[in-house]
């Protein structure tokens, strides 16, 4: 985990940067594609939904959370994913989620600057880095 500084700004022009952004995905969908079938299944998709942290937590702890409220919670998001209601997503229900999440996300933060502490494979640190590499060039 590392602390950046970020607004709605870094990710609207991470995700406008087409190949940063589809290299990005394409990248995170193979990691998580375990048994390399070209779909992720519930489990596989497991660990990227908790790492969007949708629970509140206090400095970075986790709050303890009734466990039949986060599988609720996890098949609700992987739902979200999965489009075509399959039972799976493919790379293009990935990347189009993703998209709108991390819209929601720059929508939500707006255009001040704020600290976050983020997780250091996740898709808003690939994003500072990006920003960084930016605007060292």
């Amino acid at each position: 985990m590392s602390v950046e500084i970020l607004d709605g700004a870094t990710i609207v022009n991470f995700m406008e940067d087409e190949e940063a952004f589809n290299l990005q995905i394409c990248d995170r969908f193979a990691h998580l594609d375990s048994d390399h079938d070209g779909r992720l299944s519930y489990g596989e998709m497991l660990k990227e939904l908790q790492c969007l942290r949708v629970f509140e937590t206090h400095f970075g702890v986790d709050v303890e959370t009734d466990p039949d409220e986060l599988v609720r919670v996890y098949d609700s998001l992987f739902v979200q994913f999965d489009h075509d209601l399959d039972g799976t997503v493919d790379l293009e229900e990935f990347k189009s989620e993703t998209k709108l999440m991390m819209l929601a996300m720059a929508n939500g933060m707006g255009f001040l600057p704020v600290q976050m502490v983020l997780e250091e494979d996740s898709f808003l640190k690939k994003a500072t880095e990006w920003e960084s590499a930016k605007l060292a060039a």
